[in-house]
């Protein structure tokens, strides 16, 4: 080796799961309706969706006309009932194979999600995606201080996902942020949280200027 040959750096490219990985959220809202339904509570309308998109999940919670303790409850249980059709949810190509170049370049490859691991693990194996080394869940209001844990040990770590809350965590960990615009936060939400990048395809993932 060159003595004055660079030396690689550690890096981890660590994503959000729905929305980012996977198209879950008409599963997601599906499963979430019939459980408020049960409790009383009010379904994720279509205003609500609009509002989720522009303003952030968390500005719709009192919306759903139940408690904030009863609406945890009520999210845990509809990722259980999730897992039941996690089958349904299959991934598209173009996220397949920018996921599988990121994995042949060598590089630290994870999950960190607020769904449960039981659903995202299953995800993997029911679409034979063996490119992860770790799978993370976390609460919906801890994602920074899983990623400050996680991080360690890295030269560059990334985190990539589809809402404004996945940015702000990462700010909070101090990492190199990724908003991809195919998931839940629109475009304008996304920019107006101020990622390092933002991109428009999953093939933008391999040409990263981190």
């Amino acid at each position: 080796m060159a003595i004055n040959q660079a030396i690689k750096k550690k890096k981890i490219y660590c994503f959000d799961f729905d929305g980012t990985v996977a198209d879950t959220l008409p599963l997601a809202v599906e499963t979430l309706n019939k459980i408020l339904a049960k409790e009383g509570g009010n379904e994720f309308s279509a205003e609500m969706f609009r509002r989720a998109r522009e303003e952030g999940i968390e500005s719709i919670y009192r919306d759903f006309n139940v408690s904030l303790l009863k609406l945890f409850f009520v999210v845990r249980k509809s990722k259980n009932e999730m897992n039941k059709e996690m089958k349904r949810i299959s991934v598209k190509k173009e996220m397949n194979e920018a996921l599988q170049l990121l994995k042949n370049q060598g590089n630290t490859m994870g999950i960190l999600s607020s769904n449960s691991r039981k659903n995202v693990v299953d995800f993997l194996e029911n679409n034979k995606m063996n490119y992860f080394d770790f799978v993370l869940s976390t609460g919906l209001f801890s994602k920074d201080k899983a990623i400050k844990k996680v991080k360690k040990g890295s030269d560059i770590f990334i985190y990539i996902g589809d809402e404004t809350r996945d940015i702000k965590a990462g700010k909070a960990a101090r990492v190199h942020t990724v908003a991809v615009t195919w998931g839940l936060s629109s475009r304008e939400a996304l920019l107006r949280s101020r990622p390092d990048v933002l991109i428009e395809e999953p093939r933008d993932l391999i040409n990263l200027p981190f």
